[in-house]
């Protein structure tokens, strides 16, 4: 994970959407800004090598374009086309598309809708609540793929182990009351005794199993993140 300094912080520059409209007047920049007709930025430095953009939802297109650091912050509606990235940061966003990409240091966070396609990611650093990631193409750390897994599977099984008190209780009247019911009281019903055996012997391991079922569902759905033909490294 590559760290920028505090002097390349100081050299980021702010971008709000109101500033951008402003910009594409003064610069006269191609389109509008719309669906129909995006605003099209082809040379990267006429914003700056280092930028973030805040709270965004103008529709733009970057050509071909070298950065840096670029964070985007509260936005949509962004195509990133032929690109390179020292670190590009996505956070709280949804709607943008990253196309034959180079991005050394990736960071999203709260996102949604984003794809990512021929593209080349070396490190990703930070990453959660993501959702509807799309990994077209891609060459990409194995490792985010079973940190991914890996922290979905955490979040799974903490629901779980909440409820180990629960069946603790649960299991522990059961052996209770069966034990009582066998040695104090003489007239006892088989069909009762039969019952309660076999909850206790296919309870406690369906419980133990849980977990593990979990695991291997996770991984069959992959609910935050989907990888397409994903390439080697």
């Amino acid at each position: 994970m590559e760290q920028l300094t505090q002097n390349e912080i100081n050299k980021i520059i702010l971008y709000s959407e109101q500033e951008l409209q402003y910009l594409a007047q003064q610069q006269i920049w191609k389109g509008k800004g719309t669906k129909v007709s995006p605003f099209v930025i082809v040379n990267a430095n006429i914003l700056g090598q280092s930028i973030s953009i805040e709270k965004s939802s103008l529709y733009i297109s970057f050509l071909n374009c070298n950065f840096d650091y670029l964070k985007f912050d509260q936005c949509e509606n962004i195509i990133l086309e032929n690109c390179t990235f020292r670190k590009l940061s996505i956070n709280r966003c949804k709607n943008i598309t990253i196309n034959t990409a180079f991005i050394s240091d990736l960071s999203i966070s709260r996102v949604k809708e984003i794809s990512f396609k021929k593209s080349i990611v070396i490190e990703i650093s930070r990453n959660h609540r993501i959702k509807a990631i799309v990994f077209e193409d891609c060459q990409i750390n194995d490792k985010f793929q079973d940190l991914i897994l890996r922290k979905i599977y955490i979040r799974h099984y903490s629901k779980v182990k909440e409820l180990i008190p629960s069946y603790l209780i649960i299991f522990s009247a059961i052996i209770f009351y069966r034990l009582f019911y066998t040695y104090y009281v003489y007239n006892s019903s088989d069909i009762i005794n039969l019952i309660l055996i076999l909850i206790l012997v296919s309870g406690i391991p369906t419980f133990l199993w849980v977990p593990f079922l979990y695991k291997h569902l996770i991984k069959l759905k992959r609910p935050n993140i989907t990888i397409i033909n994903n390439k080697e490294d």
